[in-house]
C-alpha cells in the first residue's frame, strides 16, 4: 500500500522528481568518473601518481559540491508539498507516515537516476583518462577500471545524500501544525537553529583552510587546502542565503518603480524559497571563479621544460568544466522548481488585475536581486580560493587571469536565472487565473 501510494505521489509530481533526478543523475556521473581515475590508479599500483592525485584533490571537493546540490534540490521539492503533507495529517495521517512516504518517493525517484548516472560517468572517467594519456601525465597502455569502488562511490554518495535530505526535510514537514503548514504565509523562520550552526561551522571551516593555504609552501599541493576553502565557505553562504535576502527590504522602500518594489518586497518575504535559488547560484559563482582564477594564476607563471603543470593545465580545465556544468543544471533545475510553484500566486495577481507583462517584469526583477546578491556571495566564496592562493604563488592578493573571466561567470550565471525564471513564468501564465488557483 505504502510503495503504491509513493509511487502515486511521485507520477502526481512528476515534474518536480524529474528534476530532483537530474540532478541525482548528473552528481552520480561526475563523481562515477572521479571514482574510475580512482580505482584505475590503485589497480595500475605503478606511474599511477597523477590517477591518485586528481582524484583525491578535486575528488574531495567534488564529493561536498554533489552532496550540497543533491540534498538542496531534494529539500527543495519535499518544501513545495509542504501543503500536501499537511492535508494528509488532517486525514489522519501520523508524522511517522509521512516520514515514510516521502523516503519511499525519495529512493523510488533516486534508484533510476543513480543507475542512470553510471555508464556516462564511466564516460567522463575515460575522457580525463584520454586527457592525462595524451598529455604524457599517464601511461598510453593504461585502461579505464570501473568496478565495484566506482559504483560505491558514485552511486552511494548520490543515494545517501537524497535520503539524507528526505529524512530531514520530511522530519521537518512532518513536524509542522497542520493549519499553519496549509496557510499561504511564508514560514516566520526562514533558518532554522540547526541550518545557522551548519552554515556557521562549514564557513569557519572553509575560512580555516583559506588561512592556512597561507602557511603552506608553494607546490602542487597548494590547490588541496585552497579549492576545498573557496568550496567550504560557499557552501556555508549558500546555508546562510536566507539572511542574505532580507536587505531587499531597503530596495522596496526605494523608487525604483512599483515593480522593483514589489519584487524587492517578495525576496525579502520568500527568504526562504528566494533562498533556495540563492545556494546554488553562490556555489556556481564561488567554485567556477575560485577555480579558474587559480589556473589562470598558475599559468602566468614560467615554467621549467618537464613542468608537469603545463599538461595538467587541460585537464584541470576540463574537470572544472565539468563541475560547473552540473553545478548550472542545479541552478536551471532550482530556479524552474521554484517558479513553477508560484502559479497559484500569479493567479492571484492576474485577479487583482495585474497583467502578464507586469509578472514577467516581476519575475525578471527578482531573479535579477536575487542573482546580484548570489553573486556577490559567490565572490566572497572565490577570493577564499584566490587570494590566499595568489600570495603564496605571486604575493599578490589579486588573482593573475583576464578580467572578462569574471564578467563571464557573473553574466552566466544571472543568464541562467534569467532563461530558466521567464520561459517558466510564461508557461504557468498560460494557465487562467482562475485555474491557476487549483495547482498546487
Amino acid at each position: 500500500m505504502r510503495w503504491r501510494l509513493a509511487f502515486g505521489t511521485v507520477r502526481a509530481h512528476l515534474g518536480s522528481y524529474l528534476a530532483s533526478a537530474a540532478v541525482i543523475a548528473a552528481g552520480t556521473a561526475l563523481l562515477t568518473a572521479f571514482a574510475s581515475l580512482l580505482e584505475t590508479g590503485l589497480a595500475t599500483g605503478r606511474d599511477s601518481g597523477f590517477l591518485i592525485m586528481l582524484p583525491a584533490i578535486l575528488g574531495g571537493w567534488t564529493v561536498a559540491i554533489v552532496a550540497f546540490g543533491v540534498v538542496s534540490t531534494v529539500s527543495l521539492t519535499i518544501q513545495h508539498r509542504e501543503q500536501e503533507l499537511a492535508l494528509l495529517r488532517t486525514i489522519a495521517a501520523t508524522p511517522r507516515q509521512i516520514r515514510q512516504n516521502v523516503l519511499l518517493e525519495t529512493v523510488i525517484t533516486a534508484l533510476p537516476a543513480v543507475a542512470a548516472g553510471l555508464l556516462p560517468g564511466v564516460g567522463l572517467g575515460a575522457v580525463v583518462l584520454g586527457r592525462l594519456t595524451g598529455g604524457g601525465l599517464v601511461d598510453s597502455g593504461v585502461e579505464l577500471q570501473a568496478g565495484w569502488l566506482c559504483v560505491a562511490i558514485g552511486a552511494g554518495t548520490s543515494l545517501l545524500a537524497a535520503v539524507a535530505a528526505a529524512l530531514i526535510s520530511s522530519r521537518r514537514a512532518a513536524s509542522v501544525p497542520p493549519v499553519r503548514a496549509l496557510s499561504t504565509a511564508p514560514p516566520a523562520r526562514p533558518l532554522t537553529r540547526g541550518r545557522v550552526l551548519a552554515g556557521l561551522s562549514v564557513l569557519a571551516l572553509g575560512l580555516s583552510l583559506s588561512a592556512g593555504t597561507l602557511l603552506m609552501e608553494d607546490g602542487p599541493l597548494l590547490s588541496s587546502t585552497a579549492g576545498p576553502a573557496g568550496v567550504a565557505v560557499a557552501v556555508g553562504l549558500a546555508l546562510l542565503s536566507p539572511a542574505a535576502m532580507l536587505p531587499a527590504r531597503w530596495l522596496s522602500e526605494a523608487r525604483f518603480g512599483a515593480t522593483a518594489r514589489l519584487a524587492a518586497r517578495n525576496v525579502q518575504a520568500r527568504a526562504r524559497h528566494s533562498g533556495s535559488v540563492a545556494a546554488p547560484l553562490i556555489l556556481l559563482v564561488g567554485i567556477a571563479g575560485g577555480t579558474l582564477y587559480m589556473q589562470t594564476t598558475e599559468d602566468s607563471l614560467p615554467h621549467a621544460a618537464g613542468d608537469a603543470s603545463v599538461p595538467l593545465a587541460p585537464v584541470n580545465y576540463l574537470v572544472v568544466a565539468m563541475i560547473i556544468a552540473f553545478t548550472a543544471i542545479v541552478v536551471v533545475n532550482t530556479v524552474i522548481a521554484a517558479t513553477r510553484r508560484r502559479r497559484r500566486e500569479f493567479g492571484l495577481l492576474r485577479l487583482s488585475a495585474v497583467t502578464r507583462a507586469q509578472v514577467l517584469a516581476m519575475v525578471a526583477a527578482e531573479g535579477v536581486l536575487t542573482a546580484v546578491l548570489a553573486i556577490v556571495l559567490g565572490t566572497v566564496a572565490a577570493a577564499a580560493t584566490t587570494v590566499p592562493y595568489s600570495l603564496v604563488k605571486t604575493g599578490s592578493p589579486l588573482a593573475s587571469g583576464p578580467w572578462w573571466v569574471y564578467v563571464a561567470i557573473a553574466g552566466g550565471a544571472l543568464l541562467l536565472v534569467m532563461a530558466a525564471a521567464i520561459p517558466t513564468a510564461v508557461g504557468a501564465l498560460r494557465l487562467r487565473p482562475v485555474e491557476a488557483l487549483t495547482k498546487a
